[in-house]
């Protein structure tokens, strides 16, 4: 299976929804929300990071590790 993950603007969605309706493809919108707890919690660890500690995304994405898949 090929998965596809596009971005859309939330101005286009209704129009792009339609057109893929048309094609019979199977749709799955996927809503992301966080507690007003974890809001907050990502606000103070923001308020109180230092510059000095941030690590550039790409040395970052080099230090994941991920569960090999079976």
């Amino acid at each position: 299976m090929t998965q596809i993950t596009l971005n859309i603007p939330d101005n286009e969605l209704t129009f792009f929804m339609k057109l893929i309706e048309k094609f019979n493809y199977e749709t799955v919108i996927n809503e992301f929300s966080i507690t007003q707890e974890m809001k907050n919690l990502l606000d103070e660890r923001r308020a109180t990071s230092k510059t000095e500690d941030f690590v550039p995304w790409n040395d970052a994405k080099k230090q994941l590790r991920f569960k090999s898949e079976k």
